[in-house]
């Protein structure tokens, strides 16, 4: 049996393997980015989880590896225990407990660090896959390996917040916890950005002007601030006081807001005067992001109004029931879980506001 070849037919030269590689994976790391995002959000969520079960200080020991396997039989069991024993949370304050009741505050710091850690290797083991590859895009490199330096960076500033406990105080340094907090959403955000810029990259999109972007910012700025003061409202458990709404108790301004000096510091240090900031900057918060949602929608922009309206209404309604409540987790979890989503949806409405594309495609 014979073949023929058809000298005359053209020869196609096929791309390098490089060039298709990076014509070709920004969707897929799009995807990833995407999934990557989400493990974010269940830390968030897990984390916050741990606070308000004051389970952060049941693992006194950073062991980014063996820290992996949990106790196993009972001898494990109650060294663990003993180490626990040893710092102020359980002398100043947990002296009853049992080792069972130790296995439930084991469970969510044990459950927060193993995700971590997961969070870890799903970007870490991927990028050095496609950057071996050569399946990077142009000007994407850098990013992603920011986005595998900041997780590490969280991984040390999770323990150092946690050794703020473990000295001479029952509890983590508030300002500490609002700094792991502020980097796990600085990770978020970063993470999503640059999976819309990689999928927008992928559809061939271009940057789109003129849409209305000057409510980033400022909108930006004020819940960060906002997200700031909830961290420092969980860190001093200032949620469990004045749980009435709209007023403190019946005044606006209550006793004791300003008992500190300088009088700064009391809208860091002083529990009346974090919750008092908090409630109030709620209210600014939900409002400016009612008035961007208005924005968005006359801009076209459907979609992305609808979800920041719904997402920043319940947020509020969130926060005001968990206060009249007196911070039950359940409520705490989900108040801190509606913050996070808020994030994120900002972040898409922001994307789009952006023009939903990078203003150069080829940057290196």
């Amino acid at each position: 049996m014979s073949s023929h070849v058809d000298e005359d037919a053209p020869t196609v030269e096929p791309l390098p393997v490089s060039e298709n590689n990076r014509r070709e994976s920004p969707g897929l790391l799009s995807v990833w980015l995407f999934i990557v995002a989400a493990l974010v959000l269940i830390m968030v969520v897990i984390g916050g989880t741990t606070r308000l079960t004051q389970s952060g200080l049941s693992m006194v020991r950073w062991e980014p590896i063996s820290g992996v396997i949990p106790p196993l039989n009972d001898a494990d069991w109650q060294a663990e225990f003993d180490s626990y024993k040893a710092y102020p949370e359980f002398q100043k304050i947990n002296r009853e407990m049992t080792l069972s009741e130790f296995k439930g505050i084991f469970f969510w710091e044990y459950l927060h660090r193993l995700i971590g850690r997961l969070l870890g290797l799903a970007l870490a083991v991927p990028f050095l896959f496609f950057l071996v590859r050569r399946a990077i895009p142009n000007g994407y490199g850098w990013r992603l390996a920011g986005l595998v330096c900041l997780v590490g960076l969280q991984g040390l500033i999770g323990w150092w917040m946690v050794s703020s406990g473990l000295v001479d105080r029952p509890d983590v340094a508030h300002e500490r916890l609002a700094v792991h907090l502020a980097a796990a959403l600085l990770l978020l955000i970063a993470t999503l950005w640059t999976a819309l810029d990689l999928r927008a990259l992928s559809h061939g999109q271009t940057r789109v002007e003129g849409r209305p972007s000057r409510w980033i910012w400022p909108f930006a700025s004020l819940l960060t601030v906002q997200i700031i003061m909830g961290a420092f409202v969980a860190g001093l458990d200032a949620g469990r006081i004045f749980n009435t709404w709209p007023l403190m108790h019946g005044a606006l301004f209550p006793k004791g807001i300003g008992e500190l000096s300088p009088i700064w510091s009391n809208f860091v240090d002083n529990p009346i005067g974090v919750q008092f900031v908090h409630r109030w900057l709620g209210l600014v918060v939900a409002l400016s992001g009612l008035a961007v949602a208005v924005q968005l929608f006359r801009a076209g922009a459907k979609t992305q109004a609808t979800a920041l309206e719904v997402a920043v209404l319940v947020q509020f309604i969130l926060g005001v029931v968990t206060l009249l409540n007196a911070v039950p987790v359940a409520l705490g979890v989900a108040h801190q879980a509606g913050g996070t989503l808020l994030v994120v949806v900002t972040v898409f409405a922001a994307h789009w506001s952006l023009g939903g594309a990078r203003r150069t495609e080829n940057a290196d």
